[in-house]
């Protein structure tokens, strides 16, 4: 048996002796050679093989008589799935995603509904090879994913299994070729207008010429995040919880606020999930997420995530093709004002204003004046929330405590100062600043004023 085969054995290996597989095909060299070496391991009334003709080039006709032919001869049981042409595209316009996402969704569509029609035991088996994971890692770091993104590609999730994870494109090729095997080429593989495709051809051989131990590092990223992502879902799931009624979920707001940022979202990525289990995911632009999270905006529109004011808890709730996050604070807070510092210079909020000086050891005690306070940019303005706090003086200070309504100015490592809205002298005040600098180097930290 040849060296690819056993590597996909090994992996088989730890599946059911009554499991059935379904292949997904698309004619490439990748799925081709996962195809062949799955026949000369499975029994034949186990195997299946599915394409998904997407209807995205002229072309696409000729793959799928290609992949019949191929399992025509090989005796595996085939089966075709056509999608029409600008369906995909359609699809794509309506719901804000590209075309590769889009196409993905008919595909996953069409492999669950083929794997309900084969039995319960039916895995899906995918040709992700170890090029595919490591040029997935590379788009996700681009696109500012988050520690489930970045973590590294499962061998198997659910019915999903990926038995070339271990096996490298040019191990592929190798094998084709040493089986006289042929295989089609996508003309879409050279196209760079798609993020992958800029990867392969342009980023990983300057990787390659200038990065000889990239390879290594990234895998390292990817399992250090997989530890990450387990531990955040984890704490997510113990410290926010759902309750789930009839299309929709809500939770308690001020324990939302209460924890940490990271732990915010990934209790709405998991809110999401929650709403629509057993059901096509939604394409949830973590950037957003973090910006609601963070307290900076109350309406934003999310892909088919649309986030808009309510009274009471925080709600996930599905409206017929939308899906609609809803969040306020008690009435004892006011969330309908934020404001977002990146950078030095004269601010208004409310009639409070707001000076960001780059901080001087020469200004030291400004930091220690009323009207001032030391903290780290990006800063945040915001309505207060009872569980915000601080140490001043040595003592812990939180907004509960104090029954006012504040603001709070919120920096990376926590809460800054709290600021009085008005002044009776028509000005702002800070009532209570931290009393200590961040731990983070000087060209970083900045003195707010207040007046």
């Amino acid at each position: 048996m040849f060296e690819f085969e056993n590597k996909i054995s090994t992996v088989l290996k730890t599946c059911s002796n009554e499991a059935i597989f379904l292949a997904t095909v698309s004619g490439g060299a990748d799925s081709i050679a996962m195809l062949s070496a799955l026949s000369e391991i499975i029994p034949k009334d186990r195997l299946f093989c599915l394409h998904v003709d997407h209807g995205l080039r002229p072309d696409s006709s000729n793959d799928a008589e290609f992949v019949r032919d191929f399992c025509e001869k090989r005796e595996i049981n085939f089966r075709l799935k056509t999608i029409a042409p600008g369906r995909i595209a359609s699809f794509s316009r309506s719901r804000g995603a590209g075309i590769e996402a889009s196409a993905r969704f008919f595909r996953r569509r069409a492999l669950l509904k083929e794997a309900a029609r084969l039995g319960n035991d039916t895995l899906i088996l995918t040709a992700h090879t170890k090029d595919d994971a490591l040029e997935l890692a590379l788009m996700r770091i681009l696109r500012g994913a988050g520690p489930a993104g970045l973590s590294a590609m499962p061998v198997r999730r659910g019915n999903f299994l990926r038995p070339l994870l271990s096996v490298s494109r040019a191990e592929v090729i190798e094998y084709l070729k040493e089986k006289e095997i042929p295989w089609r080429e996508d003309s879409t593989n050279t196209d760079e207008k798609f993020l992958r495709n800029k990867v392969r051809r342009r980023l990983v051989p300057l990787l390659n010429d200038f990065f000889h131990f990239w390879e290594k590092g990234l895998t390292g990223v990817a399992e250090t995040q997989s530890l990450v992502s387990d531990f955040v879902s984890d704490e997510a799931r113990y410290r926010i919880n759902w309750d789930v009624g009839t299309g929709i979920i809500s939770t308690n707001m001020e324990n939302f606020f209460a924890q940490p940022q990271i732990i915010r979202e990934e209790a709405v990525f998991q809110g999401v999930d929650i709403l629509l289990e057993g059901m096509s995911s939604v394409p949830v632009k973590r950037s957003v997420v973090r910006r609601f999270c963070s307290g900076m905006i109350k309406n934003a529109s999310l892909a088919s995530l649309r986030k808009r004011k309510k009274r009471g808890l925080l709600r996930i709730k599905q409206e017929n093709s939308r899906i609609l996050l809803y969040w306020t604070l008690n009435k004892s807070s006011e969330t309908g004002f934020s404001l977002l510092i990146k950078e030095p210079g004269l601010y208004n909020l409310n009639r409070v204003g707001i000076e960001v000086l780059p901080y001087s050891p020469d200004r030291e005690d400004e930091g220690q004046c009323s009207g001032s306070f030391y903290a780290c940019l990006p800063l945040v303005f915001r309505g207060s929330f009872n569980d915000d706090f601080l140490v001043s003086k040595g003592k812990k200070i939180t907004r509960k405590c104090l029954g006012k309504d504040l603001i709070s100015a919120v920096d990376s490592t926590g809460t800054a100062a709290f600021v009085s809205r008005l002044h009776p002298c028509g000005r702002g005040e800070v009532l209570f600043a931290r009393d200590f600098f961040p731990e983070t180097e000087n060209d970083q930290i900045f003195s707010i004023r207040i007046f």
